[in-house]
């Protein structure tokens, strides 16, 4: 490529390599943005967008009238916890308020007459935050970023209205301050990453699977460099923190902590194993693995004209080794979120986006 631009140009891009770097990133962000915005405008309504519509209306309506209190009450679908269902309810400020959408069952086909005013803001953030993810990729690796910007399940779940596109954006944020904090030994980074794990807590619980590979990954660091007891202590502290935070952005949870608390988690364990939709779609528990070798594609051919996802999967476990040596917290990350997957009765595809970002 570099024959056809401009000889200067060229000299330039030769001595300082980070242009060429940076201009990658740059096309890589530009072919990301489009792909995502593509996504927001032509997927149709999917399952779940209906829910998390309604409660970012309930949001948008009690920050319109600054009836602040009210978020101590309002969590529809309290099984989630509240702050990516909150962000849904601050893009919808910018839409002229309609009515509540209609409160229906989980086993309800996806409702096709969603206001498109509301529809295009909500979707439109959480693709701005997926977009967000890429670049953070591409800060680190720009041939990871092509694979996140292209990943079709990816696409697919952070441009709909659903609860993926924060906290996979903040888990990562999250990798990332550990990262700097075991290089540096610095404190701020430490707690920017314990900020981050409440963070994604407060967005969704199943991401927080990745602060395990986080801490088996501090611990074994620990082990080879004989300070065991330091580690103990600090991922106490980070640990602490990242509860302080949770709770801090999670008011559904003031008024009575315990018990919502624990109505939220326990939801789960009820559905995983009760719930008809779940028995009705009687996945395997490899399905999983399933899905990071098929594509939507087969559900949205007018939408994905490409399918890379199997590629990227099959790439990425071939590179398992290597990365495991370069930055083996990637690695963790991948099995402790797969075998999660594997082992908890729910098989949604949209479960995929807890480790899309180390298996690009």
């Amino acid at each position: 490529m570099m024959k056809f631009l401009n000889p200067q140009l060229t000299q330039t891009v030769k001595r300082h390599p980070s242009i060429l770097r940076l201009l990658t990133v740059i096309v890589i962000l530009a072919l990301a943005w489009t792909l995502r915005s593509q996504a927001v405008k032509m997927l149709p309504i999917d399952y779940d967008e209906d829910d998390y519509l309604r409660a970012g209306q309930e949001y948008a309506h009690l920050i319109r009238t600054s009836n602040w209190s009210g978020f101590l009450e309002a969590n529809y679908r309290p099984e989630h916890p509240p702050l990516a269902k909150i962000v849904i309810g601050v893009s919808l400020l910018s839409a002229p308020e309609k009515p509540l959408t209609p409160d229906r069952p989980t086993t309800a086909e996806p409702d096709r007459y969603l206001p498109r005013d509301l529809v295009r803001p909500a979707r439109t953030t959480n693709a701005v935050l997926g977009w967000l993810t890429v670049a953070l990729v591409g800060s680190v690796n720009p041939l990871a970023a092509l694979a996140l910007a292209t990943h079709t399940f990816t696409i697919k779940y952070v441009s709909q209205i659903m609860l993926e596109a924060l906290p996979a954006l903040t888990s990562f944020i999250m990798v990332l301050a550990y990262l700097q904090f075991k290089k540096s030994r610095k404190t701020g980074w430490l707690i920017a990453s314990a900020v981050f794990l409440g963070l994604t807590a407060a967005s969704k619980y199943l991401y927080c699977v990745i602060g395990i590979a986080i801490l088996i990954d501090w611990y074994l660091n620990a082990k080879d460099e004989e300070q065991v007891n330091l580690f103990f202590r600090q991922a106490a502290f980070w640990g602490i923190l990242g509860v302080v935070i949770f709770f801090a952005m999670n008011p559904y949870l003031w008024a009575d902590p315990l018990t919502r608390l624990r109505e939220s988690v326990f939801y789960h364990a009820g559905y995983s194993t009760s719930a008809e939709e779940v028995e009705r779609a009687n996945f395997p528990f490899w399905q999983q693995f399933n899905w990071l070798f098929v594509s939507p594609k087969i559900w949205h051919r007018d939408l994905f004209f490409y399918a890379p996802d199997m590629w990227i999967a099959f790439l990425a476990f071939i590179g398992l080794g290597r990365l495991w040596k370069k930055e083996r917290v990637y690695v963790l990350w991948l099995a402790a979120a797969m075998l999660f997957l594997m082992v908890w009765p729910t098989k949604w595809p949209q479960y995929v986006l807890t480790l899309t970002v180390p298996l690009s």
